[in-house]
Order: structure tokens, then C-alpha cells, then sequence
């Protein structure tokens, strides 16, 4: 399992434990297969294994009481230890001899009779200096292998997305049903509210009910799921903008859509964020939902920008829904036409209000354009997926 995440380094305990020696041959040839390729480096603790095996591997450590009593090529430790005193017998396994060489009170090995500490103290001695000269001189440093490329990560993740989604068919249908529930909900009751007086009133509760719409659904995403959660906004726009009765301009409809998309994506952006930077899950399902709250009521609808005491402007300034509602409610009201009926006109005989742009004068709307809330809504996605990637990658509690 731990080869599918192609790892650069791969700790095996005692991998070849409970097979015959057939089958624990041939994973050690596999292995060994996997470092000459440069797949990965392979560190491994055999127990008892046969000759052919020992001779697989470059490397050799052995351990006694927790000192190590030999660093070095696998192919010289023999020679090593013989210099020592402790010549291994013919026909007799290498790594059989050498745990019988270090195992305290082994006995007398290849008729040497001096003492096991005495050796192992000139051996640590020896071995630190030769393999030393390995390091510098024998083995050049080699090049770390790169990671597998983040567009190859990104295609996966999209797959076994896209994979997922399929098996859970009643999710994906259920969170269409919501889109389309919540659309059908929000048109009804502001159905076709036209150009006249009272539409300038309920125009602007209908344009923050959508945006904090996408930021309820949008929160529970993630980020291998971004282009399944684009078609519900989507969705939902292609229903509410025309219950609502909107204007009917497609270059609005498309910045409406556009607005609706990049509200979702803030709001699965701060998710991303809380939820990389909280210690564990009760405490990210316990901010988010105050950090949603503290966008909405900094959305611009229920206290207006230049309203604000001056001690909350930065968080006026970090609310996404501010943003999106500033953008939507610029791009419906830009251009719009307000008409009166006979009961509607003042005392003069004139029109009260005539245009959009009053409405957009009376509640302060412009102290910001349609494209500088794109932006700063694009802004805040990048700024916060970033932080969230700096908390999944750095932060270690």
C-alpha cells in the first residue's frame, strides 16, 4: 500500500516474516528491483535470512544493545569481522554467523577467544573512519528524485472525485435537489417583481439571499471537488435570475452566474482554511460557523460600509459576502430602469426614484466597482486555499 504514494524513502519491519522462503526471496528481489530503478530507497529489518537474500542488499547495519557494531557494504562486514577475530565457516549463512558474533555470551566463533566488547570498540573505531571515506570519496551526493508533479496529484484527486460522486449518486441528486429547492424558494417569493417603486425594496433581500445561499452550500466542499461544485451555482442561477424577473440582459445574467460561482468558491476557500489551521474537528466546525456568520453580517445588507464603526472595518474588508453582494447588487442595478404606477407618484407628479443609480447612491453601493469585487473575491479564494495549503503542509500539532 505504502508503494502507491510512491514514497522517496520505504521502512520495511521484518517484510519477509511469515512467508517460505521461496516467496521471501522473490519480494526481496522485487525490492531490490525498486531501489536499483531509483524508485525509492529501501530500508528494511530482516529476521534470520537466507543467504541469497543477505546478498540483495548494499547496506548493512547491525545493532547490540542499542550500539551500532557495524555501518557499512553488506559485502565486506565479513571481512570486517575477521579482521576482528571472528572468521565466519565455510558453507554457513553470513547472517546467521554475524548474529551469532554479536549476541552476547555467542561463545567461541572461528576459534577466537578474545573479548566480544574489546573487539566491538575497535570495530566502532575502525568503521567510523572507513566509512567516513565512503561518504566523501566512494559515494557522490545524488540529486533528491522530485515528487510526483502537482498537475498528476490534481488528476487523480479529480478522478477518484469523480469516481466517488458516481457511487453516491443520492448525495450528488439530494444536493441538487437542494440547489434547485432553494432556487424554486427564493424565485416564488420574490416572483417577478418588476420595475416599479416597491421592487427597489425587495430587490435588494432577494440579491443577499442568493449570495449567502452559495456560501451555506459552498462550505462543505473540498478541494478536489471544485468543478462538481461549480454546476450548483449555476443551477441556481439559471433558476432564481429568471423567477426573479431580473433584468434580462445576458451579459448581467452571465455576471450574476459569474458572482454566484466565485461566492461558493470564497466560502469553500474559508472552510479549507479553518479546517487546515483547528486542531481537530470539533474545533473547525466550531469556528466555521461563527466565521460564516461574521461574513454575513458584514455583508453590506444589514449595516451598510460607511456605517460601520471605524473599529470593525477590517472585518468589513475581510467579508466575502460584502463582496459578492456589492458585486451583484452593482450589476442589477446598473442600467435599471425603475418605473410608478399612478399611486406611486409623488405629490408633484413626479417619479420618486427613476433609475438604479439612486438606489445605488442612497445605500452607499459605490464606493467599490463590478470589477474590483471579482477581484477582491479572487483574492480571497488564492489567499485563503494558500493558507490553508501552508496549515496542511507546515503545521504539525
Amino acid at each position: 500500500m505504502e508503494l502507491l504514494t510512491r514514497p522517496v524513502l520505504l521502512f520495511l519491519d521484518e517484510p519477509t516474516s511469515g512467508l517460505d522462503s521461496t516467496t521471501a526471496l522473490s519480494l526481496c528481489r522485487l525490492l531490490r528491483g525498486l531501489a536499483d530503478s531509483g524508485a525509492c530507497t529501501v530500508i528494511a529489518t530482516l529476521h534470520q535470512p537466507q543467504t541469497k537474500i543477505f546478498q540483495l542488499f548494499e547496506g548493512l547495519i547491525l545493532l547490540r544493545g542499542g550500539a551500532v557494531v557495524y555501518q557499512g557494504p553488506a559485502s565486506e562486514a565479513l571481512a570486517y569481522f575477521e579482521d576482528a577475530g571472528h572468521k565466519c565457516p565455510e558453507l554457513t549463512n553470513p547472517a546467521d554467523f554475524l548474529m551469532d558474533v554479536i549476541m552476547p555470551n555467542s561463545g567461541d566463533m572461528g576459534g577466537s577467544t578474545c573479548s566480544l566488547d574489546t573487539k566491538a570498540a575497535v570495530l566502532r573505531h575502525q568503521l567510523a573512519r572507513d566509512v567516513s571515506v565512503v561518504w566523501r570519496e566512494a559515494r557522490p551526493p545524488v540529486a533528491l528524485r522530485e515528487v510526483v508533479p502537482w498537475s498528476r496529484q490534481f488528476t487523480v484527486l479529480l478522478e477518484r472525485s469523480f469516481k466517488e460522486k458516481m457511487r453516491q449518486r443520492d448525495v450528488l441528486l439530494t444536493q441538487l435537489a437542494q440547489s434547485v429547492a432553494m432556487a424554486v424558494l427564493i424565485g416564488t417569493v420574490f416572483l417577478q417583481i418588476g420595475t416599479n417603486q416597491t421592487s427597489t425594496t425587495r430587490r435588494q433581500p432577494v440579491l443577499f439571499f442568493c449570495v449567502i445561499n452559495q456560501g451555506m452550500f459552498g462550505a462543505l466542499q473540498i478541494t478536489a471537488e471544485t468543478l462538481f461544485q461549480l454546476p450548483m451555482p449555476v443551477i441556481f442561477s439559471i433558476i432564481v435570475y429568471w423567477l426573479v424577473g431580473l433584468q434580462a440582459v445576458a451579459s448581467k445574467f452571465i455576471i450574476f452566474t459569474c458572482f454566484m460561482v466565485l461566492c461558493s468558491l470564497s466560502a469553500t476557500s474559508l472552510a479549507l482554511f479553518v479546517s487546515a489551521w483547528c486542531r481537530t474537528t470539533d474545533l473547525s466546525v466550531t469556528v466555521l460557523p461563527l466565521a460564516l456568520e461574521i461574513c454575513r453580517l458584514f455583508g453590506g445588507f444589514f449595516l451598510p460600509p460607511a456605517s460601520l464603526p471605524k473599529y470593525f472595518v477590517w472585518l468589513d474588508a475581510l467579508s466575502y459576502v460584502k463582496y459578492s453582494y456589492e458585486g451583484v447588487s452593482l450589476n442589477e442595478l446598473d442600467g435599471l430602469v425603475v418605473t410608478c404606477t399612478p399611486s406611486q407618484l409623488a405629490p408633484d407628479g413626479s417619479c420618486p426614484i427613476t433609475s438604479g443609480q439612486q438606489t445605488i447612491d442612497k445605500l452607499g453601493l459605490g464606493y467599490i466597482n463590478i470589477w474590483g469585487a471579482a477581484l477582491a473575491l479572487i483574492g480571497f479564494i488564492i489567499v485563503t486555499r494558500a493558507l490553508a495549503y501552508v496549515g496542511v503542509r507546515k503545521i504539525k500539532w
